[in-house]
């Protein structure tokens, strides 16, 4: 069984998004939203809007000095132009205080076809897990666009 065209630009979607968390790229992780989608991470009303989006996004990334982001496979229901989706993320962070922790959560998603590419209409993030991680280990950052 093969993956369907939208199936794959799905996947793809979630791929990016995580792609631009791991390189702290505003632009490219803001391309994944559509103009007036909504963002709900747990914590009061839901940032609404690309724009409003894009701003949390930088605000908290600035709050932090190491990122890893993964994400596991997207599950996708498509119809027509919408689509609902889950997928499941690992997160392990310090924060510029040097507190490490490690979050591990699930997004339940709602997907459009906006300008001909699929983007996040509305992500709603539960936290599964949020503790404490050993980071005692050697770090890098991410390469350059160059390396």
């Amino acid at each position: 069984m093969s993956l369907s065209e939208d199936q794959f630009e799905i996947q793809s979607l979630t791929q990016r998004y995580a792609d631009a968390v791991m390189r702290r790229n505003a632009d490219d992780w803001a391309a994944c939203w559509a103009t007036d989608g909504e963002w709900d991470i747990g914590r009061g009303e839901p940032i609404r809007g690309r724009e409003n989006i894009k701003a949390t996004w930088i605000e908290a990334m600035g709050g932090l000095s190491f990122v890893i982001f993964l994400v596991q496979p997207t599950i996708a229901e498509i119809d027509g132009d919408k689509a609902t989706a889950r997928s499941y993320v690992q997160e392990t962070l310090e924060a510029a205080d040097g507190t490490q922790f490690r979050v591990v959560g699930a997004y339940n998603d709602h997907m459009v076809r906006e300008d001909g590419a699929w983007k996040f209409q509305g992500r709603k993030y539960h936290v599964l897990y949020r503790g404490p991680v050993d980071l005692s280990g050697e770090q890098s950052a991410y390469p350059s666009e160059a390396a």
